[in-house]
């Protein structure tokens, strides 16, 4: 069976923006589940309004702002990304974003029902700030180096185990080990796959209840012949 496929360019921007969401998870009490990925069926309960609006309130902790925004169309939205200096009244714009719901944010003591995690963010009218996928650790330790459009890693399937709509895979790459996680897939023992990704280190999956050393996060996962 196949898995869906994508744009280069939207598989980086969906790659990048899945590790901001789930680095945020490990500053907070969520885990990867939580998450929406991009290009998913949730997308529509994102807002139809453009991706900018007035701040209301905001608040800082972890190295990430929390903004309550009021859209045009009136709608409030809660937005988080990489600190920024912004105070109730200014106008704020941001990119691409990952929704996740009932996040809970350590830092604040605050539960958020609903939460735009943002790739980059800004004042109207400033440079937009790009979020790091976590605030504390090097870039080149979540290997969050922006892809090379189009560049692909492959192995052989040797486990796979599904949970909270992800799969956590194990994979033979070459004679070496390497466990990939994406959007649940069906998958068996002896397939051959492809992904892109960027990995992380230390990972905590609550659904199996196991802490990964190294992990990579791939948009999705493709059987090939």
């Amino acid at each position: 069976m196949h898995g869906h496929t994508t744009t280069p360019e939207l598989a980086v921007q969906s790659i990048r923006i899945t590790a901001i969401a789930i680095a945020l998870c490990a500053l907070g009490a969520c885990s990867a589940e939580d998450a929406v990925p991009l290009g998913s069926n949730a997308n529509a309960a994102q807002p139809a309004s453009p991706n900018s609006g007035k701040v209301l309130q905001v608040m800082h902790g972890g190295g990430y702002s929390y903004a309550e925004v009021q859209l045009a169309s009136g709608d409030k939205v809660w937005v988080a990304g990489q600190q920024i200096d912004v105070k109730p009244g200014k106008q704020v714009q941001w990119g691409n974003y990952m929704v996740m719901r009932d996040f809970n944010s350590r830092s604040l003591g605050r539960t958020f029902p609903e939460i735009l995690f943002v790739e980059s963010w800004g004042a109207n009218g400033a440079q937009p700030v790009a979020t790091a996928p976590h605030g504390s650790l090097p870039q080149a330790q979540l290997g969050a180096a922006p892809l090379a459009a189009g560049a692909m890693d492959s192995g052989v399937v040797k486990s796979v185990q599904n949970a909270g709509g992800y799969s956590y895979i194990e994979v033979d790459r070459g004679g070496q080990v390497v466990w990939v996680a994406a959007v649940e897939t069906a998958l068996k023992k002896g397939d051959k796959v492809q992904w892109q990704g960027t990995e992380m280190s230390n990972f905590t999956a609550r659904s199996i209840n196991r802490t990964f050393d190294k992990i990579v996060f791939a948009q999705g996962v493709t059987v090939t012949p």
